[in-house]
């Protein structure tokens, strides 16, 4: 069996510096869109330059503005002016803030490429100060980019529009990737966003040394747009056997199966959506295409895990033990990092040994907390109620199985599986409790 006990996890991605503007009052909103020259609110997109993003924070306004997006508070106050809030990001940074900060025997460290400047400077200082271990390579001293930064403006309800400056993140190539000093003498897992498959040399010289070691890989797909740019290198990636936990959202497992004619999961799917009689199910993210999308996934890796927004999220082993976790309505102030919130809930329950439905449970009542505050930052009092809940969960995990004489992968001591019906209530029970 794997080792599933607690130790090192490392993660691979963009040290993205968010930079983000709350805009509460609906008014407000469409006049700094109107400034800013943004005609359809929502989404990500790219722009060229640092000086872009700092045109676009002029434009929201000098009375936001205070040294160009330092911010005026700490994560753990309370904000509620509209002035900039900074934090490290990245989605596999924010996996990494998570699992360290859970503090359930899992130290972290994260690894990706910030250029010559004070924002690179103030990364590596504030992700320190998030109890994640800085592996950051600098760019060479003759090149002036600048590190990478996202401006997020956050309109009531949680509605996202965001500009990005990759910069000095995308100089880092396979050759790059400091194995020996991100890992250490024995890791437990590799933690790899999906952006990362923009480069696949990295992503792939990055796992080739995590599995050298004997850690685990997890992968986490980030958006519809990596599996429908970079579909090629995530299926070598993923018939070459790096990947052991692969994680989805359900626009991302809709793009998997999409994209697939040839396999019998994706063409179940897309008959579904040619001959579905009701439009709306067209649209609607089902728990059949779920189950498809985890069966797809688990072709290529141990652990398959599709997250459905305020749904929940279903999990599934190679073994068949399954996990399905209920959301929990709650009220939304920022969606930013709540996907990243759920991994590293996961992962900390994954390598304290539970089974997928505790798993799912766990990072269902992480991500529930991480939409609730503004960015992808909870404040360390937070983090302490949510070790304590994550725990707990774990814990009542392991006695469940105790008592059934079951292990993690959900088999009982006889070879037969334990009941999918029993575990999924089991952990509607615990999401309802931790989620309230």
């Amino acid at each position: 069996r794997r080792d599933r006990s607690p130790g090192l996890v490392v993660g691979l991605g963009d040290p993205v510096s968010d930079i983000l503007v709350r805009l509460d009052d609906a008014d407000l909103a469409r006049r700094v869109f109107a400034k800013c020259g943004i005609d359809e609110p929502g989404g990500c997109l790219p722009v060229d330059s640092d000086a872009d993003i700092q045109r676009l924070l002029a434009a929201c306004g000098d009375e936001w503005v205070d040294g160009a997006g330092v911010p005026t508070a700490t994560a753990d106050e309370e904000e509620d002016s509209c002035e900039p809030s900074f934090c490290p990001g990245g989605s596999a940074a924010n996996v990494c803030k998570g699992i360290a900060n859970l503090s359930l025997g899992c130290d972290a460290a994260f690894v990706g490429m910030i250029g010559r400047d004070d924002v690179g400077r103030r990364y590596q200082s504030l992700l320190a100060a998030q109890n994640v271990r800085p592996v950051l390579l600098t760019t060479a001293p003759d090149d002036d980019v600048s590190s990478a930064q996202c401006l997020s403006l956050v309109e009531r309800g949680g509605q996202r529009t965001m500009r990005t400056f990759l910069g000095a993140s995308l100089r880092m190539q396979a050759g790059d990737f400091p194995a020996d000093e991100a890992f250490g003498d024995k890791p437990r897992l590799l933690h790899v966003e999906g952006y990362t498959l923009y480069r696949p040399a990295l992503a792939k010289q990055a796992m080739r040394e995590a599995k050298q070691r004997g850690a685990l890989v997890s992968l986490d797909l980030a958006s519809f747009e990596v599996v429908r740019n970079c579909r090629d290198a995530l299926v070598e990636i993923l018939n070459e056997g790096h990947v052991d936990l692969l994680f989805a959202n359900e626009d991302e497992a809709a793009e998997l199966l999409r994209g697939d004619s040839d396999s019998e999961e994706g063409r179940a799917f897309q008959e579904r959506r040619s001959s579905g009689e009701d439009e709306d199910d067209k649209e609607t993210f089902s728990r059949r295409d779920a189950d498809d999308a985890m069966r797809w996934m688990l072709r290529h890796c141990s652990f398959a895990t599709v997250s459905l927004g305020a749904r929940g999220c279903v999990s599934m082993d190679k073994a068949g033990s399954r996990g399905v976790a209920p959301g929990v309505r709650v009220p939304v102030v920022d969606t930013t990092g709540a996907g990243d919130a759920f991994t590293a809930g996961y992962l900390a329950a994954f390598l304290n040994g539970a089974s997928p439905q505790a798993c799912a449970s766990a990072g269902c009542a992480v991500g529930t907390a991480a939409v609730q505050v503004l960015g992808a930052e909870l404040s360390f009092a937070k983090w302490a109620e949510l070790r304590s809940v994550v725990l707990g969960v774990v814990e009542r995990d392991g006695e469940f199985r105790r008592a059934r004489g079951t292990g993690a992968d959900g088999e009982d001591e006889d070879g037969s599986r334990a009941s999918h019906e029993r575990a999924a209530n089991e952990g509607a029970s615990v999401e309802a409790s931790v989620g309230a």
